[in-house]
């Protein structure tokens, strides 16, 4: 199964919520691969050591090889990484001259490998509906959305990602379906973070992920590490949020046969 993490929107933890859940499910004896589709290169910089970060995605796109080149090992048990770096930020204007073999590319590259080699395949995104991110988008089984508890720009973001996800799914690739959205950086000691996620709660109830992620100062000093949460504070509230997070998500996959 492949699974995209998108916001049309920066800051709301689609790098802290796809390498956390990855380290979960590699934790549960799942192989796991991580595609970085961003080219700012955040996912790259928690799971791939410095000496591995060769062989990028930009390769990838402009090689002819097999995707097991750009495949690397991560120091997590299980879970494997394609890195990105940069310049791949360069690629965009070449890729919008020829859209419609672009959207295909990630997943004629890599989708066929990644299915008979992985239990799941998880790609975290840019923070917006580029061609990137419908790259992913056509690559993907399902897709998940994190949202930020407390923000109204993050749940316009939420709204704008599905409505990408119902008309990718309509157009150019009708497995996809969207999973449920995460909410993130929750604070309930703080009126706006609670009304937040009570209005998600009521307006948007079945595609919503029962476990939140609450405002974890040990996540925030994971990244700091550059590691998970899981790796970094394994007993703290944010690991156990993202143990219970994985434990759900394992839970509709089983339960919708996805």
């Amino acid at each position: 199964m492949v699974i995209v993490c998108i916001n049309n929107k920066g800051g709301v933890g689609k790098t802290t919520i796809t390498t956390n859940i990855a380290h979960g499910l590699a934790n549960r004896g799942k192989r796991i691969l991580v595609i970085d589709q961003d080219p700012q290169a955040n996912t790259t910089s928690i799971l791939a050591p410095e000496s591995q970060r060769t062989n990028t995605i930009h390769n990838l796109y402009t090689e002819n090889e097999s995707v097991e080149k750009y495949i690397h090992p991560t120091p997590y048990e299980s879970l494997d990484v394609i890195p990105n770096e940069n310049a791949t930020a360069a690629m965009e204007i070449e890729l919008y001259r020829s859209v419609a073999s672009s959207y295909r590319l990630l997943r004629e590259k890599t989708r066929d490998y990644a299915i008979s080699n992985y239990d799941h395949t998880l790609i975290d995104c840019p923070p917006n509906l580029g061609i990137f991110v419908m790259m992913a988008l056509v690559a993907a089984d399902s897709a998940i959305v994190p949202v930020e508890a407390g923000s109204r720009f993050a749940i316009d973001g939420f709204i704008a990602a599905f409505e990408a996800i119902e008309m990718t799914s309509k157009k150019l690739n009708h497995n996809l379906q969207f999973l449920r959205a995460v909410i993130n950086k929750v604070d309930m000691r703080t009126s706006i973070s609670k009304t937040s996620v009570e209005y998600l709660r009521r307006q948007f109830s079945d595609k919503i992920f029962n476990t939140t992620i609450p405002l974890n100062t040990d996540v925030m000093k994971a990244e700091m590490s550059r590691q998970t949460v899981l790796r970094h504070a394994p007993h703290s509230t944010g690991a156990k949020r993202f143990r219970a997070l994985t434990e759900e998500l394992l839970g509709i996959i089983s339960k919708n046969n996805l």
